[in-house]
């Protein structure tokens, strides 16, 4: 369903799972991404919070939460998050995606009231990929 862009059928068969098996990492996941996809970042922000309850060592988890964090102007909980999933990856790929989200958030706070220097920050963070180790499915 997330090939075919159908977020809600999705988060529906998701739901289903999860009442049958409410720590299904899988079906949390999926739900995370459509979530996303569907613009519903606080919903991604408890259902990360979740996953991390379950497997606090993924920093896949806490990146995702960060961008969510991030799209809704929560600037300082995205830094913490991003701090955080890089200092539990040893990934090259998944630390530079985290890296640059991480030098985003600092230009925005280093940009000051200079608000065109703040939006280029902002977009730049924005244009990364949402995902890090969950992101497989999509991007």
């Amino acid at each position: 369903m997330l090939y075919a862009y159908d977020w809600q059928g999705a988060l529906d068969n998701c739901r289903d799972l999860l009442k049958r098996d409410p720590d299904h990492l899988g079906a949390l996941e999926v739900s995370a991404q459509a979530q996303w996809f569907a613009g519903e970042y606080l919903e991604v922000i408890r259902t990360t919070t979740r996953l991390l309850k379950l497997n606090p060592m993924e920093p896949g988890y806490r990146y995702t939460r960060g961008m969510s964090y991030l799209s809704l102007g929560q600037l300082h909980y995205a830094y913490g998050d991003f701090s955080d999933a890089l200092a539990q990856s040893d990934d090259p790929r998944f630390c530079a995606q985290v890296h640059a989200a991480l030098t985003a958030v600092e230009q925005w706070r280093q940009a000051g009231p200079n608000v065109v220097e703040k939006r280029k920050a902002l977009a730049a963070a924005r244009s990364l990929p949402p995902f890090g180790n969950i992101g497989t499915i999509i991007n």
